[in-house]
């Protein structure tokens, strides 16, 4: 008899120690679990960019509200956050009264996770708005795919591309997309902004200069309005995609 009180004992012990092991199994993939910390919000859409709709079309969109810039980090996978080089204020020529982060995510065809974060430095404490104060807005998505290596493919997307965008060189045959905000309707760059009130995460969109890249697994669209007479904002754009 006591040997079977033994037996019986190990075993609730046993699931214990399994139940505990067994923590994030109920997870598809393992990187679900970086978003516990999180409160998961209501969301109307995602933000891309129009002209190259690359990720336009994404399945299962999850939305979470703002969180500080190093929540942020610790919340994104490390094959990401490895490649991600932010900005001192000291860079901006404005100085942010508000930082924050907006973290949203997706799944792909491979039932795969994928994260995007959007990092913003306002002027405004209460995000952009009509009286054009500065910002500067960083928008990261996980692409593993070069999505510009086929020539082909690339030359088919910068057919439909308007005349004003600007074609740089980010690094070897990289390419650097640089639009510049022009004329009385600049291009529409499209940002996350979180409504308190209705816990939702809404997007918005504004008229500003923009950068578009992919590199090293990452989609970077990158948007702001601010004095550039005194600032290399192309210098900025590589600090942040290539850390220097």
């Amino acid at each position: 008899m006591k040997r079977h009180y033994f037996f019986i004992i190990l075993f609730i012990i046993g699931s214990f120690s399994c139940a505990k092991d067994n923590e994030y199994s109920g997870y598809i993939d393992e990187n679900e679990a970086l978003l516990e910390s999180l409160n998961e919000v209501d969301g109307r859409d995602h933000t891309y960019n129009y002209d190259f709709k690359l990720l336009q079309f994404r399945e299962k969109v999850d939305y979470y509200a703002p969180v500080s810039f190093s929540q942020a980090l610790s919340s994104i996978p490390s094959v990401m956050r490895d490649k991600i080089n932010l900005l001192s204020i000291d860079d901006l020529p404005f100085t942010p009264a508000q930082q924050q982060a907006n973290i949203v995510t997706s799944w792909n065809a491979f039932n795969k996770l994928v994260f995007q974060v959007q990092f913003s430095y306002l002027e405004n404490t209460t995000g952009y708005q009509t009286d054009f104060k500065d910002f500067f807005i960083i928008s990261i998505t996980q692409y593993p795919e070069d999505p510009f290596l086929d020539p082909e493919t690339t030359l088919a997307m910068e057919e439909n591309l308007p005349s004003n965008y600007q074609k740089l060189v980010l690094e070897g045959t990289h390419p650097l997309y640089y639009k510049p905000a022009a004329g009385i309707w600049p291009r529409m760059f499209d940002y996350y902004k979180f409504i308190e009130e209705d816990n939702l995460l809404d997007k918005e969109s504004t008229g500003s200069s923009q950068y578009y890249t992919w590199y090293n697994g990452l989609i970077y669209k990158i948007g702001f309005n601010m004095d550039v007479s005194g600032t290399d904002h192309e210098a900025l754009i590589r600090k942040i995609i290539l850390g220097s």
